[in-house]
């Protein structure tokens, strides 16, 4: 498909599917921070999401319904086998939906309401992480839109309330994969994220820079 090649551009496809699915590993959280202005449905929803129901189970958690009006973006851009491809694609995806909003893709699996205060965060977090291991067939990879906006509203409380949970409760059965606006996020919230990730990626119109990687890389060649 030309789109996903030109979302890649400077780093063709195989290389951009090794940085990101060939070196995450269970337990590992990646970042991947994008521009407001970036259609960074195009490259969730067009590329990064499908390749991952390639390879095993997803779990998405929707903040506030940001994920489902990305995913609203994309389908309304693609037609015939295409869309209906996508659509059919999509209904293997289990959401946890968290705050209002809706989820016209996948299965709602648990519904969760927002906190910004830590025990009741650190509650939520359990039962979000104790729903994937109850599915029937395990996820390998939990997606995650809207986080920034979650931080943005909360605050530093938000941020305080995610470390403690994510300390506490380390997801070691997924790989994590959030995507961040970074327009919504003070830069020292974003410091922080970034810190405790275990690979950070920028993606643009320019392709994908990463910023933080977990380790080396076997790109091939001589």
């Amino acid at each position: 498909m030309a789109l996903k090649t030109l979302l890649v551009r400077g780093m063709d496809v195989p290389t951009l599917k090794k940085y990101i699915l060939g070196k995450a590993n269970r337990g590992d959280t990646v970042l991947i921070e994008y521009e407001p202005t970036y259609p960074v449905e195009e490259f969730s929803w067009g590329f990064l999401i499908p390749a991952l129901l390639d390879r095993d189970g997803v779990v998405v958690a929707d903040f506030f319904g940001v994920g489902d009006l990305l995913f609203r973006n994309y389908i309304r851009r693609v037609s015939g086998r295409e869309y209906s491809r996508t659509i059919e694609l999509m209904r293997k995806i289990k959401v946890v939906k968290i705050g209002p909003g809706s989820a016209s893709y996948g299965g709602v699996v648990e519904e969760i309401t927002p906190s910004y205060e830590p025990h009741a965060l650190l509650k939520n977090y359990h039962t979000i992480i104790s729903r994937m291991s109850r599915l029937p067939s395990k996820p390998e990879y939990f997606v995650t839109f809207g986080l920034g906006h979650y931080i943005h509203f909360g605050g530093d409380d938000a941020i305080r309330s995610l470390i403690t949970a994510v300390s506490t409760i380390p997801m070691e059965d997924w790989v994590g994969i959030h995507f961040i606006n970074e327009g919504v996020m003070r830069r020292e919230h974003l410091a922080m994220m970034e810190e405790i990730s275990s690979m950070v990626f920028h993606v643009s119109g320019n392709g994908l820079k990463v910023k933080k990687e977990g380790g080396s890389i076997d790109q091939g060649g001589g």
